[in-house]
């Protein structure tokens, strides 16, 4: 992943890069390195075509978070960029299983809020009792499945539960 932080005409070795996540009361990258801590080995500093770029590798959902840049030129603050970093998590079942999406706002608690299941396609969603998937050719040895808002269940807690998982489930949901 990479984050722009400041376009200048500074060389990088001339400049100080910090990285703070606001949740922690540590930067977790200062730049130029001088920790040789697992978790400042993840994050970088690069310069391509006069950016300074942040570059995280080995994504994690523990890296979800919000974040503050900060750029500095000697004792002068160049720029402050602060940055979201939302971070997805996957799922792949089996076939003919079921599979649970735990509701990341309410993990584990019984709710009183309504929650809203959308599939995502791009920058648009469908919320999950509407969608349907595109048509595509039939086949003699494709199983005729029940339609996705058929095959889900909304739990208390707010996650969602699809029973009967196929090929076609596989999609982005929020």
């Amino acid at each position: 992943m990479f984050i722009s932080c400041l376009t200048t005409t500074h060389p990088l070795q001339s400049l100080t890069v910090k990285l703070h996540k606001t949740n922690q009361d540590k930067d977790i990258l200062m730049y130029p390195d001088i920790s040789p801590e697992p978790e400042h080995q993840r994050w970088s500093v690069r310069k391509y075509a006069g950016n300074v770029t942040l570059v995280l590798k080995d994504i994690r959902l523990s890296d979800d978070g919000l974040y503050e840049c900060q750029v500095y030129k000697d004792q002068d603050c160049l720029n402050v960029i602060r940055f979201n970093l939302k971070v997805k998590d996957t799922v792949h079942p089996t076939p003919g299983s079921s599979v649970l999406l735990p509701c990341s706002e309410h993990p584990l608690q019984n709710r009183t809020e309504q929650v809203t299941w959308k599939v995502v396609n791009g920058r648009q969603s469908t919320d999950i009792s509407q969608y349907a998937p595109p048509n595509k050719p039939s086949s003699s040895t494709e199983k005729l499945l029940k339609p996705l808002y058929e095959r889900v269940r909304e739990l208390k807690n707010g996650s969602l539960l699809i029973s009967d998982v196929a090929n076609d489930d596989e999609l982005w949901y929020r």
